[in-house]
């Protein structure tokens, strides 16, 4: 018996349009028994839905091809790219439907609301008031059973929906709020999540299928709003969790909702590419990360596990590119059988990636993948962390002081669920010291992996070897530029904001030589890109701008200083 009952593979954004990438996915979920395929775009559902009604059609209408008989005059009046999108959308995702009944998978679509067409703004100018976007309006809710009863009419056979209502990269919610009428100020969060869901949950669950509600939240406060509207929900609705309270951060700790939903059914979510620890470019494997989550997400009564293979703000890149992509084998592998061996993960990687040689005893290779590959999330936890704390933009480097330690205090507070962090970056001599000692760290592993990886072992292709080596190089030069970057913000920060006094002079001094490090590193990436030919996503990393505007940043920063 598995231990969750369902495990499901998610795409996101284009692939989900790919029909020889849903295909690949399709195929993982098959050869690893795996049970669901999630397609998630935040506008997933407006792409295939008119909704007719609202453009005027008849609520008797059977599918989109009977509204779209009674409303294309009107669609092409105001919408003349979006007429024809909707139904060929449509069926290709019934072909996606069926070959996935074929094998026995379920089909879930997952999107953030509110989600719509700006035409509807057009339709609806009540919708707008000084400016802003009103949530509130009762239109939302007519809405919202429009588009949910229309999608199960022409696609019956998705299983479910997961939705987000508590995150700002909705079009439209009540977290991200800027609208002050009347209505809104008479309305809670809760209350505006509780009318969202129930208005979704009435026609899904009218067509005999499911909701799932997930917690996706950026804030301690806007975490317990949804969960007082979560606790009224009705007991049907599924809990999806993301592993950490706060987005995919793996230095932050579990979901404290994990085994706090009532009576409702939970799964967890876990990203497989790496959208905060270097997108299979710096590898992160995250074998014995994965395996504490699915502990932690068994023990308190969870019943499905969910594994993010891309992101929808990275347009070209999966799991599927990187060695990152032993994540997804260990999330197919451990939500399975908690008692599987690693070896069993490295071995179905490496044997379904065509990395062996024909006949030749695996063990050799599967030992050195582990022994080096498996090192790599401690270097880029040194690397793209400082002291925890989410020091990266979405992986990137930060590009100037103030961006840096707004996406590691206010953005992504670490010390919003561990209070032990709350002067973890504090412009200090200890804690510059501190975190000046993690990059170095970081770069002398990531060198001495490099080093390691150098010996083919038995039963590695030389091709796989080469392609690990080739990746590992440019993993080197990733945590350089990070070691650099590191090392002049914390420097910086301490001389410009802290109390230096005896560190003063050595502090500047190490200043200096961080600074002409990114320098040095920006040509050498640039000199990188214009002789090499890896994945698009290496130079988006290595981005000499980045280290420059860093570098122009905190130049003009001191010389204000001098001058003030």
């Amino acid at each position: 018996m598995p231990r969750f009952a369902v495990r499901a593979l998610e795409l996101h954004s284009a692939y989900v349009w790919d029909m020889a990438w849903v295909r690949r996915a399709l195929d993982f979920i098959r050869a690893h028994d795996m049970t669901t395929l999630v397609l998630h775009r935040n506008d997933i559902v407006d792409l295939v839905v008119y909704p007719g009604r609202m453009f005027g059609a008849s609520e008797d209408c059977a599918n989109i091809f009977e509204r779209y008989q009674q409303i294309f005059r009107k669609l092409y009046h105001y919408t003349p790219t979006r007429r024809s999108g909707p139904y060929q959308r449509r069926d290709y995702l019934r072909r996606v439907l069926d070959l996935a009944a074929r094998q026995g998978t379920e089909v879930w679509f997952e999107n953030k609301e509110l989600s719509f067409h700006e035409v509807f703004l057009e339709f609806n100018p009540q919708l707008t008031k000084n400016g802003r976007l009103c949530p509130n309006e009762p239109f939302w809710w007519e809405f919202l059973d429009a588009k949910y009863t229309e999608l199960f009419e022409d696609l019956p056979g998705v299983a479910g929906i997961i939705t987000a209502p508590g995150t700002g990269e909705s079009r439209l919610s009540a977290a991200a709020n800027r609208c002050d009428c009347e209505l809104c100020r008479g309305t809670t969060r809760p209350q505006w999540y509780s009318r969202l869901i129930g208005a979704m949950h009435a026609p899904i669950r009218a067509a005999g299928k499911q909701l799932a509600v997930r917690d996706f939240v950026f804030e301690r406060a806007a975490h317990e709003e949804l969960a007082e509207a979560i606790e009224q929900l009705p007991a049907d609705i599924i809990i999806s969790l993301k592993n950490t309270p706060h987005d995919y951060y793996p230095t932050f700790p579990d979901n404290p909702r994990l085994g706090r939903v009532g009576p409702h059914r939970q799964w967890i979510e876990y990203d497989c590419m790496g959208q905060y620890f270097g997108w299979g470019v710096a590898p992160a494997i995250m074998l014995d990360d994965i395996a504490r989550r699915l502990d932690a997400a068994e023990a308190a009564g969870a019943e499905g596990a969910i594994f993010r293979t891309d992101w929808e703000s990275l347009d070209g890149n999966s799991a599927f590119h990187s060695p990152n992509l032993v994540n997804l084998y260990a999330g197919a592998v451990l939500s399975r059988d908690a008692a599987a061996p690693r070896a069993e993960i490295w071995r179905a990687w490496l044997e379904e990636q065509g990395m062996l040689e024909a006949g030749a005893d695996p063990a050799p290779a599967i030992a050195w993948a582990d022994d080096v590959l498996g090192r790599t999330w401690e270097i880029t936890r040194r690397a793209c962390y400082a002291q925890d704390c989410v020091f990266s933009d979405s992986t990137n480097y930060p590009v100037s002081l103030d961006h840096a330690f707004w996406l590691a205090e206010e953005k992504n507070s670490l010390r919003d669920w561990d209070a032990s962090k709350a002067d973890a970056l504090a412009p200090t001599e200890d804690v510059a010291r501190a975190v000046i000692a993690e990059k170095e760290e970081a770069v002398l592993r990531a060198v001495a992996l490099l080093m390691q990886a150098r010996q083919c072992p038995d039963g590695l292709t030389a091709a796989a070897h080469r392609d690990i080596l080739a990746r590992l190089g440019v993993f080197v030069r990733y945590v350089r530029g990070f070691a650099a970057v590191g090392n002049a913000l914390i420097l910086a920060r301490v001389l410009l904001q802290g109390d230096p006094g005896g560190f003063f002079e050595e502090a500047a001094l190490m200043l200096n030589m961080a600074m002409a490090e990114l320098l040095q590193l920006a040509a050498d990436f640039e000199n990188f890109a214009a002789s090499s030919d890896h994945h698009h996503t290496v130079y988006t990393l290595l981005s000499p701008d980045r280290l420059r505007a860093l570098h122009a940043d905190l130049v003009r920063r001191f010389e204000a200083q001098a001058a003030s």
